[in-house]
């Protein structure tokens, strides 16, 4: 294993916040500004096509200052992965909800923040779709141009995480003697490699896996998003010395994270409740002609065969239960042999369907994403907000 990931390494990186974003939503609350701290989440919410600079200028400064690219960044890099993502949309979204969110809910000290609201358990559909925009703002052409989506997205985020580290505090006082500074670097890293290195290993696993270089482009496109989002060192440039530099150091660092952090059900309460309510709600949006055969179980399969048996059991989850869908989805490419595009075919036809049914349900048939609706998480967290 590389020593780029060796454990002191990465207990260093727990203790750090992002001093950026912390010193710009600290220097509003200590001025007592919750009326103008309420603003920035609800306004960056739903005005996405205003930039938020303009709606709160006591914040100027912050937007100014984290703007900039890294200054090498490989424009021609991240419009391929760009290109192809869009080509892979609906099988990415798949892995993304049944392997990359819910793997990461093996770790407490993820599911902990994550469950601070409990709305990613009581409104789980409205919070995972949230996660899509997330993956839509980043991915979508021209995103990384000068005041594009991801740039934007990222300086959002940077202080939806600060004020949730404000309130850490109180919601769960000793989560620093435990785990660190709460959204910390190293949590942050884990969070940029489930939206890329375990969506390549996913595709993999179905069959649909990109070319080398391909999967080389996707992770340096989330790894630039990375820097944009405060992962490197404070007061540099951004630049990508805190992420892996390819595909083979991403594996090799998510599996010194998981070593690190994953745990069994029985001491990790907050994720067993966040996975049983994502496998919920994704067994609830199976189209109503798949459900009536029996294909409700579907995502139960998926997430067996994406995580693996040990990661469901870690979670609680009874996804053993669909011995023949299990075995069709395992062996498809077998079964079609060297007609082996139609494995991926197969896979992707599930996936269309699923959420093309998500996407009709909410947004009446438009996919019109803005900002994660996690950030109304943190609105109705803030005293004086129009959800508290």
């Amino acid at each position: 294993m590389s020593d780029r990931w060796s454990d002191s390494t990465l207990d260093a990186l727990r203790q750090l916040g992002d001093p950026v974003a912390d010193a710009a939503v600290h220097a509003l609350l200590e001025k007592n500004e919750t009326a103008v701290a309420a603003k920035i989440f609800h306004e960056m919410r739903v005005n996405d096509d205003i930039h938020p600079a303009t709606l709160v200028p006591e914040l100027y400064e912050f937007f100014e200052q984290t703007k900039a690219l890294p200054f090498d960044v490989d424009m021609a890099r991240i419009a391929r992965a760009e290109t192809v993502f869009n080509e892979h949309m609906f099988l990415a979204a798949l892995v993304l909800l049944t392997k990359s969110l819910p793997e990461g809910y093996q770790a407490p000290n993820l599911a902990i923040v994550l469950n601070m609201s409990g709305l990613l358990r009581t409104k789980t559909f409205k919070r995972l779709l949230g996660t899509l925009e997330l993956v839509i703002n980043v991915t979508k052409g021209g995103a990384f141009l000068p005041g594009g989506r991801a740039i934007v997205t990222a300086q959002k985020l940077r202080l939806l995480h600060a004020g949730v580290r404000h309130m850490a505090g109180t919601y769960s006082p000793t989560y620093r003697d435990r785990y660190g500074v709460p959204i910390n670097q190293e949590d942050l890293i884990d969070t940029i490699l489930g939206f890329s290195w375990l969506v390549i290993d996913g595709l993999r696993t179905l069959g649909a896996g990109w070319t080398a270089q391909q999967e080389e482009d996707y992770l340096y496109l989330w790894c630039v998003y990375g820097c944009m989002m405060g992962m490197h060192p404070e007061g540099e440039a951004p630049d990508m010395k805190w992420l892996p530099s390819n595909v083979e150091e991403a594996a090799e660092l998510y599996a010194a994270y998981g070593r690190r952090h994953y745990t069994g059900a029985s001491v990790n309460p907050e994720g067993t409740a966040l996975a049983a309510a994502n496998l919920h709600m994704l067994e609830s949006m199976v189209p109503p002609l798949l459900s009536a055969v029996g294909l409700d179980a579907l995502p139960a399969v998926y997430m067996r065969e994406l995580m693996g048996a040990e990661a469901c059991d870690r979670l609680g989850l009874d996804t053993a239960g669909h011995p023949v869908l299990s075995f069709f989805v395992e062996h498809l490419g077998t079964i079609v042999g060297p007609l082996d595009f139609l494995e991926e075919k197969a896979h992707h036809l599930f996936a269309e369907r699923l959420f093309q049914d998500m996407i009709n349900r909410d947004l009446g048939g438009e996919v019109t994403f803005s900002i994660p609706a996690s950030i109304a998480d943190l609105q109705s967290m803030i005293p004086g907000s129009p959800a508290a």
